[in-house]
């Protein structure tokens, strides 16, 4: 064709040639097509573009989601470790750590107690937090909540104001503030014992209006027992004691005392104690001898404290009171120390002796306090309990 039309060119070269018109046709297809090619190329660039745009906004979601998570859980280990250092029972922390990209608020919501019998029981403060977790530019957020059980250390509030797994033999101004119900409703009992008392000098037992000193007749005028009678207030030689006197009063066995220990703030002495300037509650034990110097408060009502003496004499000098739960414990038998208290020191709470005690010649105060002692086995002080986490109760929503 192409030969044909070269050689009848001078016959058509004033007419339309119809071999211009294959050209021109050949040339427009070439066009179209191209055409075609480069809208389908446009189209699958602009769907690969809008398919990336869509995974880049899904990773980013998911980074911003995965960032309000971890914002959320910091919240919640946040407030568990505040849990275990501040007494909060309701309110909110709002926190804005840019240091480390957290970004949290975490609500704490009391929502009640309850008891824990067995041979340890307990009353459980039942907190739920609740934390709101924000991603870094603020757009992403996640809630989580906990609930946790502010478990105090011991095993409810002892029964009498002297708890003693042995003998007690004191002389001097022997002085005891009975608990008012401690042998049942309206039933005083001051002294507990799996063995005999002996109650010399001028020890006695009273109530406590007559300790303080607000009743007409003041102790020991007006005593409960003393070195001439023994009444009911104090209960010897009682069958029913519990043999392990750190169980009962901690829940921990003696032969595991080490547990109970790691709990505490150990001390090498009383010394380091705070004193009344420095007021603070806390579970205490000390491993060398506790002489407290005369005049030195430790502890107070509202900021009881526990201090377990190990293996070593306690004395207490003229006017020191300590406010709290007080046990002399011994590691092994016989390796227990004394106690010895001297001109008007006092114990306001309850003294627990897991050994013999009786080489105190001066006084030997105890007042049992329902409020100190309230404040320890009711889970009051950070320091005195535990923040458990509750099984089971972590929500994401």
């Amino acid at each position: 064709m192409t030969n044909i039309c070269k050689f009848n060119l001078h016959k058509y070269n004033r007419k339309k040639s119809p071999c211009n018109n294959i050209n021109r046709a050949t040339g427009a297809i070439t066009v179209v097509m191209a055409l075609v090619m480069l809208g389908l190329a446009l189209a699958s660039a602009l769907y690969t573009a809008k398919t990336k745009m869509l995974d880049v906004r899904i990773a980013n979601a998911e980074i911003r989601k995965n960032e309000a998570i971890l914002s959320a859980e910091s919240g919640l280990k946040r407030a568990m470790i505040q849990l275990g250092v501040e007494n909060v029972n309701a309110g909110i922390i709002n926190l804005d750590i840019t240091t480390t990209d957290n970004d949290f608020e975490v609500n704490y919501d009391l929502i009640g107690t309850f008891g824990v019998g067995g041979t340890c029981p307990k009353t459980v403060r039942l907190i739920e937090l609740s934390s709101v977790g924000k991603s870094r530019d603020g757009t992403g957020t996640r809630t989580h909540a906990q609930k946790v059980g502010i478990v105090p250390y011991t095993c409810g509030a002892p029964d009498s104001a002297i708890t003693v797994a042995g003998t007690i033999g004191v002389g001097g101004a022997f002085t005891v503030g009975a608990n008012p119900n401690g042998g049942g409703l309206g039933v005083p009992l001051s002294v507990w014992s799996d063995d005999e008392v002996s109650l010399g000098g001028n020890g006695a037992t009273c109530s406590l209006g007559a300790f303080d000193g607000i009743d007409a007749d003041n102790c020991p005028s007006s005593p409960y027992s003393d070195s001439t009678l023994e009444a009911d207030d104090i209960l010897e030689n009682d069958a029913g004691f519990p043999p392990d006197l750190l169980a009962y009063t901690f829940g921990v066995a003696s032969a595991n005392f080490q547990e109970l220990k790691d709990k505490a703030q150990v001390l090498s002495s009383c010394a380091t104690l705070p004193n009344s300037a420095e007021v603070t509650t806390g579970f205490y034990w000390i491993e060398g001898a506790c002489t407290l110097n005369a005049g030195n408060i430790v502890g107070s009502v509202d900021e009881p404290v526990i201090i377990v003496v190990e293996d070593s004499l306690t004395r207490l000098n003229g006017g020191a009171t300590i406010f709290g739960l007080f046990f002399a414990f011994e590691t092994t038998p016989g390796s227990g120390g004394d106690v010895e208290m001297q001109g008007n020191s006092t114990v306001r709470g309850a003294f627990i002796s897991d050994h013999d005690i009786g080489g105190s010649g001066g006084t030997f105060n105890t007042r049992y306090d329902a409020e100190v002692l309230g404040n320890i086995s009711q889970g009051g002080g950070p320091k005195l309990s535990k923040v458990e986490i509750i099984p089971g109760s972590w929500k994401d929503f």
